[in-house]
């Protein structure tokens, strides 16, 4: 576990007091949030708190993520820092779980479900796994859940709920071609990163200093429940469309493996770019969100360049 000072927290809230209030009249501000209680992994944190802010983009879906690593690199603790009243936690799921969190939820108020480690789920029987991925499908592209109890089937409509989660590099490799059949990699963005050696050495010095212990960091909260569109121009708008082209390649990248020689040999299947464009203008926009802005900017398209850099299976992000 990554935690910080309480003091340093303090400061970090007090900066966010003072932050100028930059947001059109009608949007309600949405305070920055303070990098404190974690180290070293402000860029993955910046891309889980985007796609948080997706289910506040105004009519546009919430986007969905997996977080893919080694173990041991605080994928699961990056997303249980987050607490929203519109954001429900499960350590593991199924299509039963699904279908009783639908049928609860009558104001449609639930926008994200976190599942901090997927293995567990993966690593039931292939049938019952792939009944879960496709309910998970289909709550996040249409919010309808069904299942099959034997004796009727069921379905529940709900608005679509994003999804996010994480899985070791190994169990992701594994399910990579079988998601791709399913669509998944569209629906479910793969988000890939690992530890350099440098950032190894900074937190293992953290904990000789006694800044990094066992208990959990504190929670951010966030209130998802605004709705908002930023402004986006036309040369704004370009940009994502030339981005999506490269996103598109990363989301169909794959790879076979050789046993004769143990070496793995990549390769793109083909992915229409529509979709790609979608989910980056709506990351675009939800990262103006999160900053409190009306208005698409620079800084935003910064993002979206960065975030692409996480996108790519072949090369995993080191951080």
């Amino acid at each position: 576990m990554i935690e910080t000072h309480e003091i340093e927290a303090q400061k970090g809230l007090k900066r966010v007091e003072n932050e100028p209030k930059r947001v059109e009249k009608g949007l309600k501000r949405v305070p920055f949030l303070p990098q404190f209680g974690l180290f070293c992994i402000e860029p993955v944190l910046e891309i889980v708190e985007t796609a948080l802010f997706t289910a506040c983009v105004r009519d546009e879906n919430p986007v969905s993520m997996i977080l893919i690593g080694p173990s041991g690199i605080a994928k699961s603790m990056m997303l249980t820092h987050y607490a929203a009243a519109e954001v429900r936690r499960s350590d593991s799921i199924s299509s039963q779980g699904l279908f009783d969190l639908a049928s609860t939820d009558h104001k449609n108020e639930l926008k994200f479900l976190v599942i901090p480690d997927m293995n567990p789920t993966l690593s039931r029987k292939p049938s019952t796994v792939q009944s879960t991925i496709a309910s998970l499908l289909s709550f996040t592209a249409d919010g309808t859940v069904r299942i099959d109890d034997g004796r009727h089937q069921k379905e529940c409509k709900h608005a679509p709920v994003g999804l996010l989660t994480s899985a070791t590099d190994d169990i992701y490799s594994r399910n990579a071609k079988k998601w791709f059949a399913l669509g998944l990699r569209r629906r479910i963005v793969p988000v890939f990163f690992t530890y350099t050696q440098e950032t190894t050495r900074k937190l293992q010095k953290l904990v000789r200093e006694g800044r990094i212990h066992s208990t959990p960091p504190p929670c951010v909260k966030l209130k998802l429940s605004q709705k908002a569109k930023p402004a986006v121009s036309e040369s704004q708008l370009m940009t994502i469309e030339n981005y999506s082209h490269r996103f598109s390649v990363l989301l169909g990248k794959l790879t076979v493996h050789h046993a004769e020689n143990g070496q793995h040999k990549w390769y793109v299947r083909p992915v229409v770019p529509i979709a790609p464009q979608i989910i980056l203008t709506t990351m675009l926009r939800a990262h103006a969100i999160r900053d409190a802005r009306a208005v698409v900017t620079d800084a935003d398209l910064d993002f979206i360049a960065r975030f692409l850099d996480f996108c790519d299976p072949e090369h995993s992000r080191e951080i």
